[in-house]
């Protein structure tokens, strides 16, 4: 029997559900993102990669559809340096970003996905869940 997906955590700006069939984690940015701070980003972030030490998915999924945030200088590098080594702390073997098809460097747009900084996983950038679903179940 199939178990459904369960929101696991929550803060201003995004959700984070489990699903548990698949063994994937997946954040959700909201609209709300228009108006957070890079230190809101990273508390999401951190909260991510928390969820991520305690459910030890095989796959993670960022759905940035509706972010809106611009990142300020130095919060890439902050990210390299203290959220990834979390996911790869947690086992993570793919990640995946959903974006809006005005996105450069899809996998729809010829993209390949390629481990990211200090990822010992590979990402992709993805324009539809079902491309995506199928990339992360390969």
């Amino acid at each position: 029997m199939a178990q459904q997906p369960q929101q696991v955590a929550s803060d201003d700006w995004a959700t984070v559900t489990y699903h548990p069939d698949w063994n994937t984690l997946e954040l959700t940015w909201g609209v709300q993102t228009r108006s957070m701070s890079d230190d809101g980003f990273k508390q999401t972030l951190q909260m991510f990669a928390e969820q991520g030490l305690k459910f030890r998915p095989s796959s993670m999924i960022i759905d940035s559809v509706d972010f809106y945030h611009e990142v300020g200088a130095g919060t890439m590098s902050w990210r390299n340096q203290h959220i990834v080594p979390l996911y790869n702390e947690a086992g993570v073997q793919k990640f995946a970003f959903l974006v809006s098809d005005h996105a450069p460097g899809t996998v729809e747009k010829g993209g390949t996905p390629a481990p990211d900084g200090p990822a010992q996983f590979p990402t992709g950038w993805f324009e539809t869940r079902d491309r995506m679903h199928a990339w992360l179940a390969g």
